[in-house]
């Protein structure tokens, strides 16, 4: 119970409030230009999965460095940073294509993924990425 009520800090609302605003636009980013690439461009639905995630993740340390946690960079939080994202990047990889096994709907299949993953990665990089 004092986990949740230190979550719900005022400090960790905040933080939590920013990390689901940037997750909002991350994954618009993502269903708009996964939906391109897939209805527009013909492209395969797994590697169109693989271009828009790898596209998105480019930008991201910034982004959550700058503006999410404001910590100043060094190679650790970089090194850190790139490898729970090569993990969290296999597991969305993994959870999509298994969504797509099952024929489930490919944008469905991303939801889920996204559902899925998207508490886990918060912690991580709360705890472990970001700290100094």
């Amino acid at each position: 119970m004092d986990r949740i009520k230190n979550i719900l800090k005022s400090e960790n609302y905040v933080l939590l409030k920013k990390y689901i605003l940037l997750s909002v636009l991350a994954y618009l980013y993502i269903f708009i230009f996964l939906y391109v690439l897939v209805v527009f461009f013909y492209l395969n639905k797994t590697l169109s999965f693989i271009i828009v995630y790898a596209s998105w993740y480019i930008i991201l340390y910034t982004l959550q460095l700058k503006y999410l946690f404001k910590k100043k960079h060094d190679n650790n939080k970089v090194v850190r940073f790139y490898g729970t994202l090569l993990f969290f990047y296999l597991c969305a990889n993994i959870l999509y294509n298994l969504g797509i096994y099952f024929q489930i709907h490919y944008l469905i299949s991303t939801l889920l993924t996204i559902t899925i993953l998207m508490p886990f990665r918060f912690i991580i990089s709360k705890r472990f990425v970001f700290k100094d």
